[in-house]
């Protein structure tokens, strides 16, 4: 996996909050993914808690993304590396 520059990174998130299209989850694999982890087979998840898991996954992974950087440019790094995200990842995990 190659290391995306920071710079890169910053200008993608710009485009994105310029643009009108915003990147989600897909309902069917949300869905999927929280049923995996219940015991019974008869479990069902309603649309609306999907679509608040999808919400809470946009924003974990948002957040991900921003800590990443903060750590890349802390450290004056061009690109972000994998490394970056696993110095991040204790206290996001522990903040969710």
């Amino acid at each position: 996996m190659q290391p995306i520059t920071v710079e890169s990174a910053l200008i993608e998130k710009l485009k994105m909050a310029e643009s009108s299209t915003e990147i989600t989850f897909k309902k069917n694999t949300v869905s999927k993914l929280l049923l995996n982890f219940f015991k019974e087979e008869k479990t069902k998840v309603s649309s609306d808690a999907v679509l608040l898991m999808a919400e809470m996954l946009y924003v974990f992974v948002e957040e991900a993304a921003q800590r990443t950087i903060k750590q890349a440019v802390a450290e004056d790094c061009d690109k972000m590396d994998i490394e970056h995200f696993e110095k991040i990842l204790p206290q996001l995990l522990l903040d969710f």
